[in-house]
């Protein structure tokens, strides 16, 4: 039995939720690709703490078979907490589907989960800014349109000034600017400057 036999063995191990929590926490630094089921499975687990480690095992993974589960969890789950991780895991998947849940969850009761939606979406980057753009020009999102402003500014900044990949200092870099200039003239006329509110 190897390493990764053993912590599955430990994650499914009734009445010891600590040591479930580690084992997931293992299992998603050896970002194994077996796990990924056995750590779906365990997003159903009783103690609030395993499922949180359990998303961010399922994050470090990143493989796309966690999305749905991880939206489950987001969308379901009691725990602020479980949902914060759960929107960090979603931003390191990325891909449409967790692109449109994590707009959605940017109207979180919680605001910690709101803020860690905003924080996944600017970490998606580039592949998030259409569904942004959408996003903010609907009727009904119009609430949100500081907060995609903000994020979208984010962005940008952020692909602006990315590091070179052709061995030279990693201080050089080069401007890729990415958000489109038509959502500046649309939609972040007379928007407040705050990205989150509190």
């Amino acid at each position: 039995m190897d390493e990764v036999d053993e912590l599955i063995g430990r994650l499914r191990k009734d009445g010891d939720a600590e040591e479930r929590a580690r084992a997931a926490l293992r299992l998603g630094g050896l970002k194994e690709k077996r796990a990924v089921e056995p750590l779906i499975e365990a997003l159903g687990d009783a103690d609030s703490n395993v499922r949180r480690y359990v998303a961010l095992a399922l994050g470090k993974i990143g493989d796309e078979r966690a999305v749905e589960p991880l939206i489950g969890a987001l969308n379901g789950d009691a725990q602020p907490y479980v949902r914060w991780d759960a929107t960090d895991a979603l931003g390191e998947i990325g891909g449409a589907k967790a692109v449109e849940t994590l707009i959605e969850a940017l109207e979180d009761a919680d605001r910690f989960v709101r803020n860690s939606a905003a924080d996944a979406l600017v970490r998606i980057g580039e592949p998030a800014v259409k569904q942004l753009v959408e996003a903010a020009m609907e009727p009904e999102k119009r609430h949100l349109r500081g907060m995609i402003a903000g994020i979208l500014k984010d962005i940008d900044e952020k692909a602006k000034w990315k590091p070179h990949d052709f061995g030279v200092r990693d201080t050089d870099v080069i401007p890729v600017p990415k958000v489109p200039k038509e959502f500046e003239r649309l939609a972040l006329k007379d928007v407040p400057k705050a990205r989150v509110p509190g």
